[in-house]
């Protein structure tokens, strides 16, 4: 028995660690346009995610993570993914109502030696501090329009080396080919007082760009971060980013987020490609953003939430609202309202609607 007992512990270490979620929105869209009858100014969308995450069980040694996220794109979100640039990106099998769309956004192994970590594969990095902004983090982007700020994962190999529990180095390399442009970065870290502090240097090739800065992290009643960043280019361009940040909760029940990016050199506007809902974020077309949240925890079953992301500049932003309700165990209930404030003027590249109210119910397992 007791042999049994050692090869039953022995196959559950080796075994793999399975999660995910399965969340479906319904949502109506408003394009608000005096210009036209009211009926005319509504559409209908809807969205259904699965996410499957998978890792290994025993992590001492190696580990594998992977995490994709299967879309079933509904109404106009559909008709907006087969119309956008982004389409050819992703793999999509569509019909006349819906589009299915599979993202990869973590795939990787990594293995711990004694000396360092080594990992390869598609993994979310964050270099920086900033939740909404962060101008260090090159290898990923946020979702603005996604209710949790999802993160995608980018192609690299990496490498850590820690000098102890609070200072390393951390090494990427992006895996592209030269056509794509060579990318990496080099991060070194530590601790000081009651603050975490770090300076990174970057490439990328594909800009012929290097980009330099310095990060930090601590407390000074509310949590405080920030992110100074100067970017070099051949032929004497500079251009300087900074952001800073602050959070705060009270008694538990209240928590408030706050960020602000000065962007010196505003990029040139693009032409707008069509709307996806999957890989939408702030494109930096003008020089002052904001974002700002607060959370209320009604009680351990219910919460509400409001937020805005700015671009100050061009008055244009982003609020959003929600209500969350843990209905069932491991089951959500959430009501939302997104709404685009001169929309047409900046924050986002992509025309899209003006309004949206959503219902969302999730089940996690």
């Amino acid at each position: 028995m007791l042999v049994l007992a050692a090869r039953a512990q022995q196959s559950k270490e080796q075994g793999l660690v399975l999660s995910g979620s399965l969340q479906g929105d319904v949502d109506g869209l408003e394009t608000v346009d005096k210009s036209r009858p009211l009926a005319n100014q509504f559409d209908m969308a809807g969205a259904t995610l699965l996410t499957l995450n998978g890792s290994n069980a025993n992590t001492a040694h190696v580990k594998f993570d992977a995490s994709a996220d299967l879309w079933l794109l509904l109404g106009a979100y559909a008709d907006a993914f087969r119309g956008a640039d982004s389409a050819a990106a992703l793999p999509a099998l569509a019909s006349p109502s819906s589009a299915l769309v599979l993202d990869v956004r973590k795939l990787y192994g990594e293995l711990f030696l004694s000396f360092a970590d080594l990992s390869v594969g598609r993994q979310i990095i964050s270099f920086g501090e900033g939740l909404v902004f962060s101008p260090i983090d090159v290898f990923s982007s946020v979702n603005i329009l996604d209710l949790s700020l999802r993160r995608r994962g980018s192609d690299v190999a990496r490498v850590r080396v820690p000098f102890g529990e609070l200072a390393g180095l951390d090494a990427i390399v992006k895996v592209s080919s030269r056509a794509d442009g060579v990318a990496g970065a080099i991060k070194g870290y530590g601790h000081a007082g009651s603050f975490d502090l770090g300076g990174v240097g970057i490439y990328q090739g594909a800009n012929r760009e290097y980009i330099t800065g310095v990060m930090f992290k601590g407390d000074l009643v509310a949590g405080v971060y920030g992110e100074l960043v100067e970017h070099w280019r051949y032929g004497g361009y500079r251009a300087f980013v900074g952001m800073l940040g602050a959070d705060y909760s009270i008694a538990g029940d209240w928590y408030f987020n706050a960020e602000y990016l000065y962007n010196e050199r505003p990029q040139p506007a693009v032409s707008p490609s069509q709307f996806s809902l999957l890989q939408t974020s702030v494109t930096l077309l003008h020089r002052h953003y904001g974002f700002a949240s607060v959370r209320y925890k009604i009680n351990e079953l219910m919460n509400v939430s409001a937020s805005a992301i700015a671009d100050v500049t061009a008055k244009s932003g982003l609020l959003t609202a929600q209500y969350s309700y843990n209905i069932l165990q491991n089951a959500d209930l959430i009501g939302y309202l997104q709404a685009f404030p001169a929309s047409s003027d900046g924050l986002l590249a992509v025309p899209h609607a003006e309004i949206i109210y959503g219902v969302r119910v999730k089940v996690s397992f």
